[in-house]
């Protein structure tokens, strides 16, 4: 069929490289039988619809191991989420918890508890002074800020006020001034270290959530519910909104040391946030991927056996470590003549675009922007200049909850799913560098080792992650449905190999749609990767391949550009559903009488009479999506042979003029073939017959016709006759008028072939009357007579 189901869309494989070139999207076209289908994963919307186990899907449409994330907390029933992370002189690394108070200190890959508050109380911003002591913002009941002198001291109350609960943020400035970010009052705290408190900013908003200081006059705040960005200058009291977000939250800012502002937002996720809609960020198809210099190349092939056909081209000769060409564990099989249902190895198609990060808009021209669309889906990162010039730099479907920046690149921790983003806003450049398991990155911090600590949620832990890969991860692939059983024919992948990695492939079917089902395949064993790979699992309609990736290098990761897996479907035997024969002179019984029509109006109108056509409609269907060709054919009775009506039908509907057969019962057989669409004699058929049809063209009879004049009237006797059909009704209209009048029969019912009727025509004038009869059967056709009468004068007195 050369067909892609990508995103749920099929396309054609002859254009696809035209529809890359030209920026077009996607392109339809009908599919036919005994040829191969693939299904093609190619762009991070496409991957994440798998299952990760140290393995990422980035915006460059690439799969990789993810960061070495080590877990130095084991589960602890006191601990659900890690709030904030602060680090002292001596190398220990304080994490604030919560909900049961717990400030943890870790040493040397050890964790212990440093304090534990009351019970309730929720640790949310934390930093350690120059002094070395250690400083908790938290809430609950109520918010405060408590201070620890030295390791192992009782906390100490700083601050705490009525109609303060949560103390989300904390920085101190270098002349020793704390600033408490609050809630839900939204408050900004200034506390000097004589222990005195004013509050410096009394805002709107319900929540200050985060904060930031440029170390010296300024300081940021961002604000829940309705997203904004404020300025205070602490000297001397002002305050400016910089920025007005089309989000509710922000959650988190960043302050480069040049003084462009970063800040992320949080807005709550619909239900299943980002695992149910792997789309809503994705570029336009068009829109190609970022330039990266990955260091690898294309995967290359091995060519066919004998006859050898032209060298496969590499597509990209500039990129260094491939995958090999072919696995030394599973050759490619010689050249099988072309025979239909045995794909062979061919070039690889050119890729579509993998969907590039959001770009970001033109700089918005004033300081408080352009704001962004309504209907815009997920978080952003707004990137504020020391103008105000304000321009969006990242959009995922994502909860933003930590941010970090180092150098101009921006460490990026969300939930629901556990992803860490690197942004390089100068790049526009966004990739999914790790993901953790419990699936909230709450907090980050830059170690003084190099490393980034982590605080997590779901199952609060602190992790850490290195600037190297995982050794080894796994990326299995959701399960694909060719929709009826087919057989699998390779796998190919696109990617690169550097030196110290691995790359290894299995594979599994199953013919129910669960694979945690018993009833599927095992997996094959692994075969090192290469451009062409057989697949191992047995013909079924469900597949799932799974890619392990290994590395001896921490710097080096495999990496997975498009993995394209051929399948085909046997041809299956077309259905034709439905069958429906209506005559063209009948109307149609489903017909609704139109508004304002009496049921006088109908009986006065005219009916059409009978033509001989019947039309012939059928709905057929193909699951192969083939083109169909119909033969129709009738026969008269339910045992007569069938006759060939007609032959080589494209359309779905056929004019039957049945004035050419006799008169009785007929059935109509259609019969679908999709010949045309496949190899000579691999074609399939099916067929459906109509119910029964009575054809009726013969007028019935007027016979024994009598008549007796007396004085002004007619009395009229005759017997109607239908040969094939019963008597519908007789009817008489006077000197060629176009008023008919209904008479009934003797036994006053039309029920019979055979009809008498009796009737008298009253007040005729005096002269000449022309009487014309008209009988019509149960199939509408009709039959004339006439008579003529002379009505005397009244003799005279």
């Amino acid at each position: 069929m050369n067909q892609h189901p990508i995103n749920g869309k099929y396309m054609n494989v002859n254009r696809l490289a035209i529809a890359c070139l030209l920026g077009a999207g996607f392109i339809t076209s009908t599919a036919s039988a005994v040829q191969t289908s693939h299904w093609v994963h190619t762009n991070s919307a496409d991957f994440k619809a798998g299952t990760f186990e140290n393995v990422v899907a980035t915006n460059l449409g690439d799969l990789k191991l993810s960061r070495d994330v080590t877990q130095l907390l084991d589960e602890d029933p006191r601990v659900s989420v890690v709030y904030c992370m602060a680090e002292a002189k001596d190398g220990t690394l304080y994490a604030g918890t919560g909900p049961k108070g717990v400030l943890l200190a870790v040493k040397d890959g050890k964790v212990t508890t440093a304090a534990t508050l009351k019970d309730g109380e929720n640790i949310f911003s934390i930093l350690v002074d120059p002094q070395g002591r250690i400083l908790l913002g938290t809430g609950g009941n109520h918010g405060r800020v408590l201070r620890i002198d030295s390791p192992g001291a009782e906390p100490k109350e700083l601050f705490a006020d009525e109609g303060v609960q949560y103390i989300w943020a904390l920085r101190q400035t270098p002349d020793g001034n704390l600033y408490a970010a609050t809630g839900p009052k939204g408050r900004l705290i200034e506390i000097t270290p004589d222990g005195k408190h004013s509050v410096l900013l009394q805002s709107d908003e319900n929540n200050l959530l985060s904060l930031v200081s440029d170390g010296k006059d300024l300081l940021y705040a961002g604000t829940d519910p309705n997203g904004l960005i404020y300025r205070v200058n602490r000297k001397t009291k002002e305050t400016f909104v910089v920025y007005d977000a089309a989000e509710k939250e922000i959650s988190s800012l960043a302050l480069t040391p040049d003084g462009v502002l970063y800040a992320g937002t949080s807005d709550a996720l619909p239900e299943g946030g980002d695992t149910t809609d792997q789309t809503a960020t994705a570029a336009p198809e068009s829109a190609g991927r970022p330039e990266t210099e990955s260091g690898a190349v294309e995967i290359p092939s091995k060519p066919p056996a004998e006859p050898s056909p032209p060298q496969v081209p590499d597509p990209n000769p500039s990129r260094p470590d491939p995958i090999p060409k072919a696995s030394s564990s599973s050759p490619l099989p010689a050249d099988n003549g072309g025979q239909a249902g045995s794909p062979k190895p061919s070039p690889k198609p050119a890729s579509p675009a993998a969907p590039a990060a959001p770009a970001p808009p033109s700089a918005q021209a004033a300081s408080m922007g352009t704001p962004v669309p309504e209907d815009t889906k997920g978080n952003a990162i707004y990137r504020i200049d020391r103008d105000g010039f304000v321009t969006e730099v990242f959009r995922e479907n994502v909860m933003i909850l930590s941010m970090l920046e180092h150098n101009g690149t921006l460490l990026v921790g969300t939930g629901n799913d556990g992803e860490i983003y690197q942004v390089s806003p100068s790049a526009e450049e966004t990739v999914v560098t790790a993901k953790v398991d419990a699936k909230q990155v709450m907090s980050m911090l830059t170690g003084q080792d190099g490393r980034i600590y982590l605080g997590l949620a779901n199952t609060g832990g602190v992790g850490v992650m290195s600037s190297g890969f995982s050794k080894t991860g796994t990326y299995t692939s959701p399960v694909l449905d060719a929709t009826q059983i087919s057989r699998f024919g390779k796998i190919a992948m696109t990617g690169s190999l550097p030196a110290g990695t691995k790359l290894t492939v299995s594979t599994r079917s199953g013919n129910l749609a669960s694979p945690d089902q018993k009833g599927w395949s095992e997996w094959s064993e692994p075969i090192p990767a290469a451009q062409y790979l057989d697949v191992k699992a047995p013909s079924a309609r469900f597949l799932q391949y799974q890619l392990n990736f290994i590395t001896d290098n921490p710097k080096q990761t495999p990496i997975v550009d498009q993995v394209d897996v051929a399948y085909e479907m046997p041809n299956l035997a077309p259905r034709v559903n439905l069958v429906k024969i209506k005559g063209d002179d009948k109307p149609d019984p489903s017909a609704a009488p139109a508004a304002g029509a009496s049921d006088t109006d109908a009986a006065a109108t005219p009916k059409p009479h009978g033509t001989g056509i019947q039309t012939i409609a059928w709905d057929a269907a193909d699951p192969n999506d083939d083109a169909l060709v119909y033969k129709l054919y009738f026969r008269r009775g339910p045992r007569s042979p069938w006759i060939l009506l007609k032959d080589d039908v494209k359309d779905t509907t056929y004019k039957w003029d049945t004035r050419s057969v006799a008169d009785g019962e007929y059935q109509i057989k259609v019969l679908a073939s999709d010949e045309a669409s496949n190899p000579l004699g691999s074609g399939r058929t099916g067929n459906r017959v109509s119910d029964p049809i009575f054809v009726d063209n013969t007028p019935p009879a007027i016979g024994d016709l009598k008549w007796i004049k007396a004085d002004r009237a007619v009395r009229v006797q005759l017997r109607a006759v239908d040969r094939a059909s019963t008597i519908a009704k007789v009817e008489y209209a006077v000197d060629s008028s176009d008023h008919w009048q209904l008479v009934l029969p003797s036994d006053n019912i039309y029920d019979s072939p055979d009809e008498a009727v009796v009737f008298t025509v009253p007040d005729l004038k005096p002269g000449q009357h022309q009487v014309a009869l008209r009988a019509t059967d149960a199939h509408g056709n009709q039959a004339f007579e006439s008579i003529l009468v002379t009505v005397d004068e009244p003799a005279s007195r």
